[in-house]
């Protein structure tokens, strides 16, 4: 294992202790803060800015650090779901957590990943496979590991270098036919050459595929 996907592997870890942890209290302090903001605004809407509550104030300070260090947005009431397009790339919309081959992390609710292995933009679909005539129909050969759940929950997608992209997480996977496969972990190619799409087979190795 190199170094960049050790870094991306520890990474991954840290945010499912991370949020294990600190979810729960994060999730009751930001509901305080915006109960007693919605009070300071509808009961003293007539006050200037300076005299808000302490807790109002640290909502302020709440966003502005958020965007500063890029830190999880609040869990929306959405499942993980991956739409396995006909010929095209991976739509996984939810709570996502995307680790880069590099550790650095990104949040999102919707994500356009490529799995043709043609994108210049990696893993980000830049529609590459409309160049390379990328003709895989999306269909889906396993079968489901776990019940189906609309309950929102998080998942984290990390990049291997010069490989997959793996998931943890409930994700259901789905396609135009109507099949679909729920699982709680996996990997999914993004080589555009495994044999089992869209999971991973171990065929970017043989390819000799590279994600940088």
């Amino acid at each position: 294992m190199d170094d960049a996907t050790k870094t991306a592997a520890v990474a991954a870890i840290r945010i499912d202790q991370d949020s294990e942890a600190t979810s729960a209290k994060s999730t009751d302090a930001f509901v305080a803060f915006m109960d007693d903001s919605a009070e300071t605004v509808e009961s003293r809407g007539e006050q200037s800015k300076e005299s808000l509550t302490t807790s109002a104030k640290a909502l302020d300070r709440w966003f502005k650090d958020r965007q500063k260090t890029h830190g999880a947005p609040r869990l929306l009431e959405v499942p993980n779901e991956t739409l396995v397009t006909n010929a095209g790339p991976l739509q996984i919309t939810g709570n996502i957590t995307l680790v880069h081959e590099d550790g650095s992390v990104q949040y999102a609710n919707h994500l356009s990943l490529c799995r043709c292995g043609h994108s210049n933009s990696k893993p980000v679909c830049d529609e590459q496979h409309l160049e390379a005539e990328f003709l895989n129909s999306g269909k889906i050969h396993e079968v489901s590991e776990f019940a189906a759940s609309n309950r929102a929950s998080k998942i984290t997608i990390s990049c291997i270098k010069d490989g997959p992209i793996t998931f943890r997480g409930r994700m259901k996977l789905h396609n135009q036919f109507g099949q679909e496969c729920i699982k709680m972990r996996g990997s999914l190619c993004r080589c555009g050459h495994s044999a089992s799409k869209p999971f991973c087979d171990g065929s970017h190795s043989r390819t000799g595929f590279k994600t940088g």
